[in-house]
């Protein structure tokens, strides 16, 4: 994929997160964009409150990556953002370790210190936070979020739109619903056969 600009959608911590990776990646912020921006700029660029005022001010611009920590809203964007044309792709900060074998999904970040292992599946819009391992097999579902410093064992299961707190731990071939929000400091245990 040739390097190129980028709309980032959202103007709040996690843009400024995201827009880092981006930036290290070899990539330029074109623009942000948010509904509820209070400011005309944000991180030294322009802030659009609609697609299609960012999309007049910067027509050429073919790439779109949603920064908002919320699962419902950054689901509904992504969404959005491909239907109206844009290619949408995930950044790796360079200090994360993503298996040659995994899968990662268009829309996906993966922050400081992650560790994504061998043959694991990670769901587009998902965020894989500071500090956060992955192990051997495990899936993660589309527009989930796992905090910092999640540990999960190998062949993990985690659904769609879900929210695992920080610091939480899921044992080997523990399962994680569709829908779910999971406290900080939460053990998630193997179900019993």
């Amino acid at each position: 994929m040739n390097k190129s600009e980028v709309l980032v959608i959202g103007a709040g911590g996690h843009a400024k997160v995201a827009s880092e990776i981006i930036q290290q990646n070899g990539w330029v912020v074109a623009a942000y964009i948010d509904e509820g921006a209070t400011s005309a700029a944000f991180q030294g660029k322009s802030v659009f409150k609609t697609l299609e005022s960012a999309r007049d001010s910067h027509p050429d611009v073919k790439y779109a990556f949603v920064a908002i920590g919320a699962n419902t809203i950054r689901r509904k964007w992504h969404l959005f953002l491909v239907e109206n044309g844009y290619n949408i792709p995930m950044f790796i900060h360079r200090t994360a370790w993503v298996s040659e074998s995994a899968s990662i999904d268009a829309g996906t970040l993966i922050c400081a210190n992650a560790v994504v292992g061998a043959d694991c599946k990670v769901g587009p819009g998902a965020i894989i936070n500071c500090g956060t391992i992955l192990d051997h097999d495990s899936k993660v579902g589309a527009f989930t979020h796992l905090s910092q410093g999640v540990i999960t064992g190998g062949t993990v299961s985690i659904g769609n739109n879900v929210l695992i707190g920080p610091g939480s731990t899921l044992e080997k071939l523990s399962m994680v619903e569709n829908d779910t929000q999971i406290s900080a400091m939460t053990l998630i245990a193997t179900p019993h056969k």
